[in-house]
């Protein structure tokens, strides 16, 4: 498939496009990885093509088949072929894609009512919304209580479209949370078994598959529990307060972090703390999306440094003069990386 001729109406229209927005695997995500970094003038058009998808799935999901949204989506924006247009996206696609949206959300609904023949109420069924980040991708999600989320790679969230007696949140792998208050509708965390719950706070959870589960307190006050017992309710309330919950044995301790580094990943900031190097190049190839092979390492590393929005190559030539290795990327693949120590 040739993309470097597609404009906005173009993506949308696509198959295999929409297929990747929408239900996204390792394949997709490396050869869109790929081909936008190879077209980079491509960028934006991609992107609020994404945007659009993802808010019309967000909406209208369950009212209007695939072969429909492409029918309505080529009628509603038309080709533009051998006509000039703006290649660089500003405030009007902005409106445009606003306007999509809300047409199509209309259409869909109006489509519906147009067509049914039954006099009788009808029930929507409330939709799940799954938003998964890949090595090398973070993401900010508001929910629709108007909560944050800030998702880390190698994370999955689950969540409903719309909360209706509570706000409860599926996650896998790590990520930041900003509660929105209200006293009426608990916000509730589901992860690997610990059940975290809050009414306006910010806190972190970590509950990576195969560990054990990490909740730190940033402001306010939540409670964590195991997911099977609604007893054995743990409260925190102290800044930094911190609960491990083991997923095997079941087991929950409360104790406190030494500082609050635990949640900077939020802020785009890599922290190391006493780490050997496993832990680092599981680290720098889940942030960076890279592939490392470390060669000739015979002693246990113990480094501590502190990255803000570096690059990785910056990273790497900081962290080599302190535990003397050298390293090498390669030419051809940019994501394999060699590390030598000396």
């Amino acid at each position: 498939m040739d993309y470097h001729e597609y404009e906005l109406e173009d993506f949308l229209a696509d198959p295999e496009f929409r297929n990747w927005v929408l239900r996204p695997n390792q394949a997709s995500h490396f050869f869109w990885k790929k081909w936008l970094a190879a077209n980079p003038s491509k960028k934006d058009v991609v992107l609020a093509a994404k945007e659009i998808i993802l808010s019309l799935s967000f909406y209208s999901h369950s009212e209007i088949d695939d072969k429909s949204q492409e029918d309505l989506l080529k009628s509603i924006l038309g080709k533009r072929k051998g006509t000039s247009t703006v290649k660089k996206i500003n405030r009007s696609l902005i409106f445009q894609a606003a306007a999509c949206i809300m047409l199509m959300i209309s259409l869909a609904v109006g489509h519906y009512f147009l067509t049914s023949t039954e006099i009788e109420s009808v029930v929507v069924p409330v939709q799940y919304i799954v938003k998964e980040n890949f090595k090398g991708q973070k993401s900010r999600i508001t929910l629709p209580d108007g909560s944050t989320v800030f998702l880390n790679n190698n994370s999955k969230i689950t969540y409903a479209s719309k909360f209706e007696d509570k706000r409860e949140i599926f996650l896998e792998g790590e990520a930041f949370f900003k509660v929105e208050k209200d006293s009426v509708k608990p916000f509730l965390v589901n992860s690997n078994g610990l059940l975290t719950k809050a009414l306006g706070t910010s806190f972190n959870i970590k509950a990576n598959k195969g560990e054990k589960v990490e909740v730190g307190l940033v402001t306010g006050k939540i409670s964590v529990a195991a997911a099977s017992e609604n007893r054995n309710v743990e409260i925190i309330a102290a800044s930094g307060g911190k609960a491990t919950y083991d997923t095997e044995g079941g087991k929950l301790d409360i104790s406190s972090y030494e500082d609050m580094d635990f949640y900077k990943w939020a802020e785009r900031i890599l922290v190391f703390k006493a780490a050997d190097f496993d832990e680092i190049e599981k680290t720098l190839e889940n942030w960076y999306d890279v592939d490392i092979t470390v060669r000739n390492l015979n002693r246990r590393i113990n480094y501590t440094g502190e990255f803000p929005s570096e690059s990785l190559e910056r990273v790497l030539e900081r962290m080599a003069f302190v535990e003397k290795f050298s390293f090498k990327i390669d030419e051809e693949s940019e994501r394999a990386i060699t590390i030598s120590f000396e």
